[in-house]
């Protein structure tokens, strides 16, 4: 006959119970597939935030790299050159007030002494639009005007070490070749529409 008895257990106060074993309630649990999923879930939510904040970084600062790197137009180009030049202009009317009386009158060392300061003022200034950024399509014409730029700050201290010297005729000639090299200056930018950064030695010589 077989036993259909369940087991029993004796406690310390001698009374008989059922096993404890086989019908204590196991504690709930989720799936192990769902645990996974949810850890998974969490360490890609904390991973995320830093991200996030540099992608929101990068569309805050966008706006900014593109208006920097954004490339300057023709007119653009201009109104910052402009003020360079007259600044040039400025300092040499200043340096260069009466040299042609002093030529005339003989002068001839403080007269080139006038012309080898604004040669030099002149070179300043030259450095100053050569780092002015350029529009690319320009970029060539540019550079050739830069160059006569850096021609007429060399004939103006020509002109000054001639005269110093008493060479009036030798300074003359340098002076011809002066005019003939701002000229082409002038032409080469001319669609530019510059006022102060036209080139005007008449006045002076």
């Amino acid at each position: 006959m077989r036993n259909t008895s369940k087991p029993v257990y004796f406690s310390s106060e001698g009374k008989t119970g059922r096993v404890a074993d086989a019908h204590r309630e196991a504690p709930a649990c989720r799936p192990r597939g769902e645990s996974t999923q949810m850890r998974s879930s969490l360490r890609k939510s904390s991973l995320s935030l830093p991200g996030l904040a540099v992608a929101v970084a990068l569309l805050v600062s966008a706006p900014v790299a593109l208006a920097t790197d954004a490339e300057p137009s023709r007119t653009e180009y201009a109104a910052a050159v402009e003020p360079i030049c007259k600044k040039n202009s400025s300092a040499n009317s200043r340096i260069l007030k009466g040299v042609k009386g002093q030529v005339k009158s003989g002068k001839l060392v403080p007269a080139g002494g006038r012309f080898i300061r604004a040669a030099a003022a002149l070179g300043k200034t030259v450095g100053q639009i050569a780092r002015v950024p350029q529009p690319p399509a320009d970029e060539a014409k540019l550079t050739k005007w830069i160059g006569y730029l850096k021609q007429e700050q060399a004939y103006l201290r020509k002109i000054g070490k001639f005269l110093k010297a008493g060479k009036k005729g030798r300074a003359q000639h340098e002076a011809v070749s002066l005019n003939r090299n701002n000229s082409r200056a002038n032409n080469t930018v001319v669609g530019f529409g510059f006022h102060q950064c036209r080139i005007d030695s008449s006045r002076f010589l």
